[in-house]
């Protein structure tokens, strides 16, 4: 695998320029992990950070009895486990590849000496950073404020944004999205099934099209259905 080439396509390298992008590549490590295999638990050592390349990986929470709670889906062009490296000694959550996957993995050490050595990389790369953020930080609020009816429909117009279609295609099974909205598959479907009884979305297998919009944006917004 060209790591180089590979790395091009990471929102993470998107400002770098070729040089600084051969010296970003020469300290990751590039690996395929497979489909069900845990890339790091809770409590292991931070000892550097993660981009995905191709597939999708699922960060979570696990309590003692069990149960699992979604924090983030990665997608290709994320980076992932960062904060833990910047702001801890070890990881905050688990992580696990819901699909075949390709990640880069890069060291603490190695990293940091590099962006020290070059102020106007590290600056590029924080830039590049803050989308992410502010999509992250969206997540929290849906989750601390809104009911389930308005992070489902945030969640909808959200992915209808970001593919430039009113089509929304789940990219997993509803279990899983049931859990990154802080809820279960039973309550979840009951609030698809209104949604589309009141004609504001029209479900067929995986996809899901928006037929209303402004309705579903006012649910969003706290109005209830």
């Amino acid at each position: 695998m060209d790591a180089q080439n590979l790395l091009r396509r990471c929102y993470l390298c998107k400002d770098l320029n070729r040089r600084e992008l051969a010296d970003l590549a020469r300290i990751a490590s590039i690996y395929r992990v497979n489909r069900g295999k845990i890339i790091f638990f809770e409590g292991d050592p931070a000892s550097g950070f993660y981009v995905l390349l191709s597939g999708c990986i699922r960060i979570y929470k696990a309590s003692a009895d069990g149960k699992e709670y979604t924090l983030h889906r990665i997608h290709p062009g994320q980076m992932f486990a960062e904060a833990a490296m910047f702001g801890g000694e070890t990881f905050p959550a688990n992580s696990t590849a819901t699909k075949d996957s390709v990640i880069a993995f890069f060291p603490k050490d190695r990293f940091t000496e590099l962006i020290a050595s070059s102020p106007e990389m590290s600056l590029k790369m924080i830039a590049a950073l803050s989308g992410f953020v502010r999509d992250f930080n969206r997540q929290i609020e849906d989750l601390s404020l809104k009911e389930v009816s308005a992070r489902l429909a945030s969640y909808l117009l959200r992915k209808a944004e970001q593919s430039g279609c009113p089509q929304v295609t789940l990219e997993t099974t509803k279990a899983e999205l049931a859990r990154s909205l802080g809820t279960i598959s039973e309550t979840l479907s009951r609030n698809l099934k209104k949604m589309r009884e009141l004609n504001m979305i029209h479900v067929k297998g995986k996809n899901i099209t928006i037929l209303d919009p402004a309705r579903l944006q006012a649910i969003a917004n706290g109005e209830r259905i």
